[in-house]
């Protein structure tokens, strides 16, 4: 009777060892059919938020981010365009978060470096662009001299000099910066005691402005702080009030117009190209108008880029026509 059963026993796995196996197999099946899922919805969610940030929808982007980030949370990919879409916002606070999550997956990542160090530096925290800025260069030597700017825009001008004076030195001082340098390290006495009254009368005069300015805090008062240093070519100056200026008075185009001029000067043309593009949204009248059209013109052709400067110069043209 043992016997029998244990024949009986046998004959049922055998029966069943197919239908088990074929369990497993659907199994399998199953888990690969929903990481294929997974994947299909990832790439739809990401191509979408591509698309709405081309077409200036952040926030839509943000949404199909999210839904990205939900299948992938260590995706950096996801996590860099999170940040891109809320500094796009002027979200910067969000914009830094989601930028230093992918940095903790992705340190060395020049392009993250770099997004972080533009948020620092839409954040007025030049102090921690520097700090961001000397990490990159530990990456790319080449990026050096962007450290310039950087000193200058947080004050530190001994450390700007010393900077130019140390890439002159060794021949890797970018053309676009000599003449940063060479008006940071004037520092000989001027013998023509003409032009030493009329300096001394108009460094008096721009003071007296400021001092104005400071006294009432209106928007007549900076501009003409504005015009003294565009007429004396103190670019420097212009370039750290007309910043601050568009912080006070964002919907004002004539503050970005000087922060593009300053920018120019400088020769830093694709930060002009970016001010004075948000600038001509607030822009109501053609004479304004003609004026970022002939500073865009002068950012592009600082780039080479001199089919697009003599679409702009025409552009000027025609304005100034009507």
């Amino acid at each position: 009777m043992k016997i029998k059963r244990k024949h009986i026993i046998i004959s049922i796995g055998i029966f069943l060892i197919p239908y088990l196996n074929f369990s497993q197999e659907d199994l399998t099946s199953t888990e690969e059919y929903l990481e294929e899922q997974q994947d299909i919805n990832f790439q739809t969610f990401f191509f979408e938020a591509l698309q709405q940030k081309a077409i200036g929808n952040f926030d839509k982007a943000i949404f199909a981010l999210e839904a990205c980030h939900n299948i992938d949370s260590e995706n950096v990919a996801v996590l860099f365009e999170m940040s891109k879409n809320y500094t796009l916002l002027n979200k910067f606070t969000e914009a830094e978060y989601y930028i230093l999550k992918g940095l903790e997956f992705n340190p060395s990542n020049i392009y993250m470096l770099r997004d972080l160090k533009e948020i620092k530096e839409k954040k007025n925290d030049y102090k921690g662009a520097i700090n961001i800025q000397k990490q990159i260069v530990q990456i790319k030597p080449d990026e050096e001299s962007d450290l310039v700017i950087l000193y200058i825009k947080s004050g530190e001008i001994d450390q700007a000099i010393s900077l130019l004076s140390r890439l002159d030195s060794i021949n890797k001082l970018p053309p676009s910066l000599v003449t940063l340098k060479e008006s940071l390290t004037r520092s000989k006495p001027v013998k023509n005691e003409n032009y030493q009254k009329t300096e001394k009368y108009t460094e008096s005069k721009l003071d007296k402005l400021k001092q104005n300015y400071n006294l009432k805090n209106d928007f007549k008062s900076l501009k003409l702080v504005l015009n003294s240093e565009l007429k004396t070519k103190q670019y420097l100056d212009l370039l750290k009030d007309s910043e601050e200026a568009i912080s006070l008075y964002p919907a004002q185009p004539y503050v970005y117009l000087m922060n593009g001029v300053a920018l120019n000067s400088l020769r830093k043309y694709k930060y002009a190209i970016e001010k004075l593009e948000i600038g001509l949204e607030y822009v109501i009248d053609n004479n304004t108008e003609a004026q970022f059209m002939e500073q865009l013109s002068l950012s592009y052709k600082g780039l080479g880029q001199n089919k697009i400067a003599t679409t702009y110069y025409k552009k000027a043209l025609d304005l100034r026509k009507k």
